[in-house]
């Protein structure tokens, strides 16, 4: 059993007979509030020695949770939300799946008035799905669920193009002996969340992790990674509610490695037609970039340099200080181009680049910042404009394409 009225306390929720819209809400909730974390894991692998005691039920789950602010990694989780559902009266089952090998996900699928719907809070998508092929926009991507051979295959669609961007879902119900057995196997060297700190949670309109020493914060359109210094214990347990101890404690045992910039980066991605190639060709030439930057500037002054050329900037209106010079440096092999702004005493550096993945054309528009601006973690208003800047400069190179 599991302490259901605390859970939901937790959560900010009260009873309500099992429906659709309570579903949503748990769901919503759920990954707003119950990190997906493994320092929680990596804990309980070090300290329990018979593997079949390694998981954490959902009453060791949800006991953590409310006194540690801790959650979990992919069975975990779906356990325990099962555990959840079902104490509150839905009826749901557990499937298993595929994000990197067989078998190495779970996910649930729910019964609800308006039909049957898959809950992922093990990956976990960003919404629940109907269980029929279709298209479902989220505030972080779209989501397009079609029937396979195997059960249902979930591609990503827009958003930010890091990380895994298709699940697979098996149609076949998950026996209990099956699902624990799978469940234990995550706990067999070099199992995946064994190796290093990683924390997400998903709130609404953004997802914020923490990796290899930085936080990210997601949304549709941009990507800000921000360096956190050691110790980051306490930053790390302000932002997601992790108790410290936990945190210190995961680090000690996997590691505690560094961000690889002490500054702060913001990157806008579009998806675009073209190929890499032809957009990067389309800008990398002077010619290129006097039409990339010319609906907000006049180029006065161009001059070549060993790597690039150099251009001088105004913004028009014939005042001095409006003066700005960039030093433009392309790079073909990795379709990259790289500016040095320099205004004043002032200098900054961004770059345009554009990528293939999973054979889709993503223009990127990245700034580097100066330090390591965790403000911007708590100054949501400020990163969505430093990002929207950003994203008009993409649409400005994809009308060129």
């Amino acid at each position: 059993m599991i302490p259901v009225d605390d859970v939901l306390e937790s959560l900010d929720l009260s009873r309500a007979e099992p429906g659709s819209g309570f579903l949503e809400a748990l769901f919503a909730r759920f990954n707003a509030k119950v990190p997906f974390e493994n320092a929680s894991k990596i804990l309980r692998d070090a300290e329990i020695a018979d593997p079949d005691e390694k998981p954490r039920t959902p009453d060791v789950f949800w006991g953590d949770h409310l006194e540690r602010g801790t959650g979990g990694t992919c069975f975990a989780r779906v356990a325990a939300f099962d555990a959840l559902l079902t104490e509150l009266g839905f009826r749901t089952r557990r499937h298993l799946g595929r994000v990197r090998n067989d078998q190495d996900h779970a996910t649930l699928f729910v019964e609800t008035p308006a039909g049957e719907v898959i809950a992922d809070v093990g990956f976990p998508l960003p919404a629940l799905l109907p269980a029929r092929a279709g298209h479902v926009e989220t505030a972080l991507a779209g989501l397009r669920l079609t029937a396979t051979a195997r059960g249902w295959h979930v591609a990503f669609e827009g958003g930010v193009p890091e990380g895994p961007r298709e699940i697979e879902i098996f149609g076949a119900p998950v026996s209990p002996e099956e699902y624990r057995e799978r469940w234990r196997g995550t706990f067999r060297p070099p199992a995946l969340f064994l190796q290093e700190v990683a924390i997400r949670a998903d709130r609404g309109n953004r997802a914020v992790s923490f990796a290899r020493g930085e936080v990210r914060v997601d949304d549709l359109h941009s990507r800000l990674r921000v360096p956190l210094p050691a110790p980051r214990e306490a930053a790390l347990a302000e932002l997601f509610g992790i108790d410290r101890d936990v945190l210190a404690r995961a680090f000690a045992a996997a590691g505690n490695p560094g961000p690889s910039s002490s500054n702060a980066a913001l990157t806008a991605y579009l998806e675009a037609d073209a190929s890499p190639e032809a957009a990067f060709a389309a800008i990398a030439s002077p010619e290129g970039y006097r039409r990339l930057v010319g609906g907000v500037a006049d180029v006065v002054a161009e001059e070549r340099t060993a790597a690039g050329y150099r251009l001088r900037l105004s913004a028009g209106g014939g005042d001095p200080g409006a003066t700005l010079e960039e030093e433009v440096t392309p790079d073909p092999d990795s379709n990259t181009l790289s500016v040095l702004r320099r205004g004043g005493s002032s200098e900054s550096r961004s770059s345009w680049r554009a990528e293939e993945r999973a054979g889709k054309t993503w223009l990127l528009r990245e700034a580097a910042l100066s330090g390591a601006r965790e403000d911007l973690l708590r100054n949501d208003s400020l990163r969505g404009r430093l990002a929207g800047s950003l994203a008009v400069d993409l649409l400005a190179w994809a009308r060129m394409l």
